[in-house]
């Protein structure tokens, strides 16, 4: 009996697509990166994004965000960050993380330039002479500062290897580099303490995340997280975990003793809220093990407005883990239009 070919089981992507597959790994730490505008994978930086989650005293939960992007390049259209500072906050009479009116003053961040500093470091800060409050930043293995001027005063210490996640194609491709540090410092007044990022997009010419030429739309993705936890054993681990259609998924995951892993196989389910727009929780299933993301009660970011992607504060764990966080975040998003729930092949 001879049996002849009658099409491909699953629909498939085209040449140079790879079904939306990533591929996911450590790095190493290199300031001469942030430097540089060399094209990298054929791809140009986007932006550098520092953000990240705090928390004072008293529990209040702070997120702050700040999209640097280079000279020339297209800034926020509503879709994407523009060039302000931003912070949200919980503890407010309308309840969930509203949007502060304090760092309107600050510096805009087309005035921000980068520096060298010492061996291994960079330093991006406002300029002398542009308007607003000053702002600074440096980055290194070995040091981490960040100053808005009357805002937000911190320091910290880079708590596991750098991370990497590419998605190829052939018109939208996004290779994006990601730095966690644990800090600790000022904000709005308050001692705070918690998680900051700064990570980088690079794309094709003239992409811009959320925008164009961004694969995460080709591949109609479900939800995308960004985590860190400092366990009551002193250990820390990092993650990225986003899911969508075909064969896209990122699950990568690194830990304080250097040990970086990516996920083979992944699955996602959403449980939406009452009202369908938020989620009341996420659970995924990485190479056989179960992880939950569970929603902050006051973890709404219902400040930045009605937005296709609602971004929403959580804590990202295994199920069966029975340690304790002494420090968790995990900002993301869920994609509502998108639907709830595919399932991916391994490879």
């Amino acid at each position: 009996m001879v049996t002849t070919y009658s099409g491909p089981a699953v629909e498939l992507g085209s040449t140079g697509s790879f079904n939306h597959a990533a591929l996911a790994s450590g790095r190493r730490f290199d300031a001469a990166e942030f430097l540089s505008d060399e094209p990298i994978l054929g791809l140009q930086r986007e932006a550098g994004y520092m953000w990240g989650t705090l928390r004072d005293d008293d529990g209040v939960l702070y997120s702050v965000m700040r999209r640097i992007a280079p000279a020339g390049a297209a800034q926020g259209d509503g879709k994407s960050l523009g060039g302000k500072l931003l912070v949200v906050s919980s503890g407010t009479e309308k309840g969930q993380l509203q949007l502060r009116r304090e760092p309107r003053g600050a510096a805009d961040s087309n005035d921000v330039k980068r520096h060298p500093h010492g061996e291994d470091a960079v330093r991006l800060a406002s300029a002398d002479r542009a308007p607003g409050r000053k702002m600074e930043l440096v980055l290194s293995e070995n040091e981490f500062s960040y100053t808005e001027e009357d805002i937000l005063d911190v320091t910290g210490q880079i708590v596991v290897p750098p991370l990497q996640w590419y998605v190829p194609g052939q018109e939208a491709s996004l290779l994006y580099i990601s730095h966690t540090w644990l800090v600790d410092g000022q904000l709005l007044g308050k001692p705070v303490r918690g998680f900051l990022f700064w990570e980088e997009a690079w794309m094709p010419p003239g992409g811009q995340l959320y925008v164009n030429r961004d694969p995460l739309l080709a591949a109609e993705y479900l939800t995308w997280y960004s985590w860190a936890n400092k366990w009551d054993d002193g250990t820390f681990e990092v993650g990225h975990f986003l899911f969508g259609q075909g064969d896209f998924h990122v699950g990568v995951v690194a830990d304080s003793a250097g040990n970086v892993s990516s996920a083979r196989t992944m699955d996602a389910v959403i449980t939406r809220a009452d009202d369908g727009y938020w989620h009341d929780g996420i659970n995924y299933e990485i190479d056989g093990v179960r992880w939950v993301c569970e929603p902050d009660p006051e973890g709404r970011m219902q400040g930045l407005g009605k937005m296709p992607n609602p971004q929403q504060e959580g804590f990202m764990h295994r199920v069966d883990d029975t340690r304790i966080p002494e420090i968790h975040m995990a900002w993301g998003e869920s994609v509502p239009g998108a639907g709830e729930r595919r399932r991916t092949r391994q490879r």
